[in-house]
């Protein structure tokens, strides 16, 4: 079993077993029991079509599982990210506290998702992308690493460029004014953290 769930993480989504992992430990506890519904609430959602449907439980957190292990997988270390911005390792850890860089904890170390940076053409290195240090500052501080993920990559109606709506990432990349990523910041819904 476990030479098969190595090859099959490995296959499905190129992680390793650590990989994983990683992931679990950054996931909050989950306490189904706590949510529970009573006889007549199971009963009138079941009579209305509303069924308990367990596969789908496991689909989603196995999908949960993959995005934060590929986060981790592929992000730089706080060596490397204080080589690509040219400053020592403890402005790295300033700019971690201050929340205007994006990291996850992972075993011991703090990670910085690559998604947050870019290739710098005067150097040849890497670069955080203009403006997400303030969109991170502005982001709420206990937001899951998937959240987070998905607030950047998911294209905006009011990101738009040539009739296009843009990722916050791809916005700010395209030279887009911060303060309209900072205001979907601030209309966002953060209650399904």
């Amino acid at each position: 079993m476990t030479d098969e769930l190595d090859e099959l993480l490995f296959q499905k989504y190129r992680l390793r077993r650590s990989d994983m992992l990683a992931a679990l430990k950054a996931m909050p506890a989950i306490r189904p029991w706590a949510t529970e519904l009573s006889a007549d609430e199971a009963r009138l959602l079941d009579e209305a079509g509303f069924t308990e449907d367990p596969d789908a439980y496991a689909g989603v957190a196995a999908d949960v599982l993959a995005h934060v292990g590929l986060l981790i997988n592929t992000a730089f270390s706080a060596g490397e990210v204080a080589g690509a911005l040219g400053v020592n390792e403890s402005r790295v850890r300033q700019r971690r506290l201050a929340r205007t860089l994006w990291a996850i904890y992972d075993n011991g170390a703090w990670v910085f998702p690559m998604m947050q940076f870019e290739s710098d053409p005067k150097t040849g290195g890497y670069k955080q992308i203009r403006g997400l240090d303030r969109v991170f500052a502005a982001l709420p501080d206990d937001l899951h690493p998937v959240a987070v993920a998905g607030f950047l990559r998911t294209p905006h109606v009011d990101l738009t460029v040539g009739g296009r709506p843009l990722p916050p990432v791809g916005w700010l990349s395209s030279g887009g004014d911060v303060a309209r990523v900072l205001r979907l910041v601030e209309a966002a819904d953060w209650a399904g953290r």
